[in-house]
């Protein structure tokens, strides 16, 4: 029977024990006269962690993307907490799981208490300048001026937020800023899976295309937790492609690259601007999305569903100048982006870290000041029958539970089947494997509180 071994993410970074780990956390500098640099958090929305040329892929050029990964440091095991925009926002800018402040649907408003202790408020204590532009989400599509502690640069319009972002940083200012530039692509894809007009123009597949190679686990659909599916069956209008030949899923792909293009060029302008006002090299620049998408994988698209491609994120950290480690330039460390990038963003900034929370800031990884998760934990929600799902991952294992129906249980070995198409539940070898797994989710439900999840699992 096979067990799970210690887990060492990063085996060229020393780790503190945990109890240090904690404490280090916990006692982010105060001191007043530290130099606090511009922070700016840079999201797409929809973009699964593959879609970059900087990891391999030959189906898109991404300049912008890759000069940022050139400069930076790339986490390769980046997961969000939540598989859809709203919750994945909420949890991004409270640094807690969607669970625990009840945001579960993209129309969940964030509970009052939960507002006053959002990202925006807390670097704004700290004494920056907050401004946000485009997409929010949280639940409005975009961000009310004056609202959970930013300033309103522009509303969600990719093609004109460098303009935005340039009448704004050419103010004259004693403070630094925090910004953060929230653009909507890829996210179109779903308005061209639905046959509807892109708000920033159509995708245009020309006759002679070179089309993308579908996804080696493009046909492994057999065995789906049952759950999964009845969503996809009673929500036609997201997931129009039960009737898809295999050359319409080859045009999805070619369109979805060209929509992470259309986003690249965006963030290239900004990239330009910053560079032009002298501020690119010693800006702390972070760059995500807020999910992934499901690219065809088990014949999917959209989010929402626990697949790596539908859960796994980029995420690239580029400290200021001189800050880059000389060897590190790829980190392996398991990465949950809704519970670490609040803590990683209070650390660069030089601000207090609120009690009760449970990231841990890239900033001290990548420092080799604190040790990695050992595991991290992601939920979604599937249908209005309160279909709940959620999987935990941790070393190479990956284990997802569904609330109802047949097929509630999976586990992968991610080292061998990364396209999660053997389910190794019922493998006797796996036993241990399975067991542990279970007793790892139990662990994290009670952490956040999670009473469903506590109640399934006995």
């Amino acid at each position: 029977m096979r067990r799970i071994g210690k887990v060492i993410a990063c085996s060229s970074l020393t780790a503190l024990p945990m109890h240090a780990a904690a404490a280090s956390q916990a006692a982010v500098s105060s001191q007043a006269d530290r130099e606090q640099p511009n922070i700016i958090l840079i999201m797409t929305d929809q973009q699964t962690a593959d879609a970059m040329s900087n990891r391999g892929n030959q189906h898109l050029q991404t300049p912008a993307m890759d000069r940022l990964a050139a400069d930076g440091i790339v986490f390769t095991r980046a997961y969000c907490a939540y598989p859809l925009s709203g919750p994945s926002r909420a949890s991004i800018m409270t640094g807690k799981m969607p669970n625990q402040v009840s945001v579960l649907e993209n129309n969940d408003p964030l509970p009052d208490e939960e507002k006053e202790k959002t990202l925006g408020f807390t670097m704004q204590a700290a004494g920056y300048d907050c401004l946000y532009a485009g997409k929010w989400h949280i639940p409005t599509v975009e961000l009310p001026d004056g609202e959970f502690g930013f300033r309103k640069v522009c509303g969600m319009y990719d093609p004109d937020m460098a303009l935005h972002i340039d009448r704004v940083l050419s103010e004259e200012r004693e403070k630094p800023f925090f910004l953060v530039a929230s653009y909507l692509n890829p996210h179109e894809i779903c308005e061209y899976a639905r046959s509807q007009t892109l708000p920033y123009g159509e995708v245009t597949i020309p006759d002679d295309a070179v089309l993308p190679e579908l996804p080696a686990n493009f046909n492994a659909t057999d065995g789906l937790p049952e759950l999964l599916m009845h969503h996809k069956r009673m929500s036609p209008r997201l997931y129009p492609t039960e009737n898809y030949t295999e050359r319409d899923w080859q045009n999805y792909l070619y369109a979805y690259h060209r929509l992470v293009e259309r986003v690249d060029a965006h963030i290239a302008e900004l990239i330009r601007l910053l560079e032009e006002k002298g501020l690119y090299d010693n800006s702390v620049i972070i760059f995500t999305s807020d999910h992934g998408e499901g690219v065809a994988a088990h014949r999917w698209n959209q989010k929402r569903a626990l697949f790596e491609e539908t859960t796994r994120v980029p995420l690239i950290v580029k400290p200021p100048k001189g800050e880059l480690p000389a060897k590190q330039r790829e980190i392996d460390a398991l990465v949950n982006t809704g519970i670490d990038l609040y803590p990683t963003l209070c650390d660069y900034g030089n601000a207090s870290i609120p009690n009760g929370l449970h990231g841990i800031s890239l900033k001290r990884i990548i420092n080799g000041t604190a040790e990695p998760h050992q595991s991290i934990f992601i939920e979604t929600h599937l249908d209005a029958i309160n279909g709940r799902a959620w999987c935990v991952i941790k070393g190479n294992y990956k284990y997802a539970f569904y609330r109802f129906f047949k097929e509630r249980e999976q586990l992968f070995d991610l080292s061998k089947d990364r396209g999660e198409t053997t389910n190794l539940v019922h493998d006797p070898e796996y036993a241990l494997i399975y067991q542990e797994m279970k007793e790892e989710m139990k662990q994290h439900a009670k952490r956040i509180g999670d009473k469903m999840l506590i109640r399934e699992l006995k």
